[in-house]
């Protein structure tokens, strides 16, 4: 097919858009998997703007048509006010419905209905939009004599909308399954009586229509946000981020999104770091176990007290050279220690291993957020002293790890070193990382925590 074929086949799509509301709602939801269709109303849109010379009527309700398909609502209202055609206008107001700025599809729709009075789907949605700002009255006199043609899914969900803005939510939740017995993607409906479930606390039967209307393409802002509240509510933040970053696609700029998606990314972090908190408890726990409590022979025994080993925690942080290098400490007394060790999935030096490892981790970290620095040399006796003053606060800690310290009232370096590392085991919250920055943190000034 030749170029001027294609441009020719889109112009008459578009004006078929353009008069033909749903036509266009058709085409809106090729476009989600339509890339041709995309990138052709794409590049028709390129080169021609209200700011050029003027546009004609004809070419302004194709732009604005585009712009809808689309779904690019914000751009509709300047083209459709450049030309007269009540389905233009028509589209208009859903654009602006679409971006939850009802008060503005009011106006859209009565001017559709004042180019054609005649419009009836314009006037469906007029009725609709001012129900839903409370206005029943005025929705009553806009739906007129269509009131009667309750057989009609858009109709009944304007009189379920009557009936919600008169308080009457039995009536309103009729009039919604009514409207989705003789249309089961009226995507209006389906919103307005998941909204309902949702006011009345019934999460699970909201959760089932917001995901229908969620399915129901194009999807709209306003169900994908109310979907991610509730998963949020639910717990299940990775859902509610999956809800706003789908709003932000189509949104770039909607802000309570934006917003949203930061709150549940945060909040799903935060239940990643409490299981590995959990995680940390068992092993914290683990490790506290006193020597004590297994069965070890007198030798072993006397050796380990006299080398001031007294839990799990302090044997792994010694070497098996370390270890055979003390008198009296033999082959079978390291045999004995290696098989406790290795029945509780440990072994001897792997406190070093992880140290170094966390170093290097956070060695990493810090070359990429920081400038490189000169490496601190030792610290002379002579300022000992004044370094064991220095607040805890310039080690510049994680938020977690700063949040120990203040409960144990560790304020000064002085005082996090006078703690041995069985002594902040033992301390709710207080787990490995948090152990592996702040033994990395103190190495770095030469100091270490008591021993």
């Amino acid at each position: 097919m030749s170029q001027p074929e294609q441009i020719l086949d889109l112009d008459r799509a578009l004006d078929s858009a353009a008069s033909d509301v749903g036509e266009a709602l058709q085409m809106r939801r090729r476009v989600d998997t339509d890339s041709a269709l995309r990138r052709g109303l794409k590049s028709r849109l390129e080169g021609v703007s209200l700011a050029g010379a003027g546009i004609d009527a004809t070419t302004a309700a194709r732009r604005a048509a585009a712009y809808f398909i689309l779904g690019n609502d914000a751009e509709v209202g300047a083209y459709a006010a450049k030309c007269e055609s009540h389905r233009v206008c028509h589209l208009w107001g859903l654009s602006e419905i679409y971006r939850d700025r009802p008060v503005n599809a009011v106006g859209a729709f009565e001017k559709a209905i004042e180019l054609e009075p005649r419009d009836e789907r314009a006037r469906l949605q007029l009725a609709a939009t001012q129900a839903l700002l409370g206005r029943a009255d005025d929705a009553r006199q806009t739906l007129g004599e269509l009131s009667s043609q309750d057989d009609r899914a858009d109709v009944l969900f304007v009189i379920g909308t009557i009936d919600e803005a008169e308080g009457d939510y039995d009536g309103a939740e009729r009039s919604y399954q009514s409207a989705l017995v003789q249309d089961p993607e009226h995507v209006d409906s389906l919103f307005r009586l998941a909204y309902q479930h949702d006011l009345s606390g019934d999460d699970e039967a909201a959760i089932v229509l917001y995901e229908r209307a969620r399915n129901a393409k194009p999807t709209r802002a306003n169900v994908l946000m109310n979907l991610g509240v509730l998963y949020e509510d639910r717990g299940d933040f990775r859902k509610a981020a999956e809800c706003y970053r789908d709003v932000l696609t189509r949104l770039p700029n909607h802000a309570r999104a934006a917003a949203f998606l930061r709150d549940a990314e945060s909040s799903l972090s935060m239940v990643v770091d409490d299981d590995m908190d959990r995680k940390e408890d068992r092993r914290n726990q683990l490790l506290t176990t006193p020597i004590t409590d297994f069965e070890l022979s007198v030798r072993s025994r006397n050796c380990l007290a006299k080398m001031l080993i007294t839990t799990l925690g302090d044997l792994i942080t010694r070497t098996e050279a370390e270890l055979l290098s003390y008198k009296n400490f033999g082959e079978t007394s390291l045999q004995e220690i290696k098989d406790i060790l290795n029945s509780k999935g440990l072994r001897l030096g792997m406190r070093r291993d992880e140290i170094v490892v966390a170093a290097n981790v956070m060695g990493d970290a810090d070359d990429a957020m920081m400038p490189s620095v000169p490496d601190m040399p030792d610290v002379p006796d002579a300022d000992m002293a004044s370094k064991m003053e220095v607040p805890i606060s310039d080690l510049d800690l994680s938020v977690r790890s700063s949040k120990c310290m203040s409960v144990l009232n560790i304020a000064t370096i002085g005082e996090l070193m006078r703690h041995s590392i069985t002594e902040l085991l033992k301390s709710k919250n207080f787990g490995q990382t948090s152990l592996h920055e702040i033994e990395t943190k103190l190495a770095a000034l030469g100091l270490s925590l008591r021993k």
